[in-house]
């Protein structure tokens, strides 16, 4: 798989169950079985960011590492850019499927949410 450039991915993962899961700062979070899309920037490179998600969560570092430790990757799908689009496409996602919880996945924007 090539991995180069930077920009923002879409993971696509699926939560075999119902589940409550403590998400940091967040707190107990219920999740229900189904696909999640979670929309996250990697500027500083595909490659590693991918590595990282699919290799297995080791140290929960993020809001979605939360998510990942329960739930399986179905697909990464890559928008190479040199800017940061996270929060575009966040906007065009959030117009066609379910926010989840607000606040998750963008602390660091004033976008609602980055998971679907």
């Amino acid at each position: 798989m090539e991995l180069r450039g930077r920009g923002t991915y879409i993971l696509v993962m699926e939560l075999e169950d119902n589940q409550t899961i403590r998400v940091g700062k967040l707190g107990d979070l219920r999740f229900k079985k189904g696909i999640y899309l979670y929309v996250g920037s990697a500027m500083g490179g595909f490659r590693s960011r991918v590595r990282r998600y699919l290799s297995g969560i080791r140290a929960q570092k993020w809001h979605i590492d939360y998510l990942l430790s329960r739930s399986k990757v179905r697909a990464v799908l890559l928008v190479p850019s040199d800017t940061r689009l996270e929060s575009y496409v966040a906007e065009r996602l959030a117009g066609l499927f379910e926010e989840v919880h607000p606040g998750f996945g963008a602390s660091d924007t004033r976008d609602r949410t980055h998971l679907f």
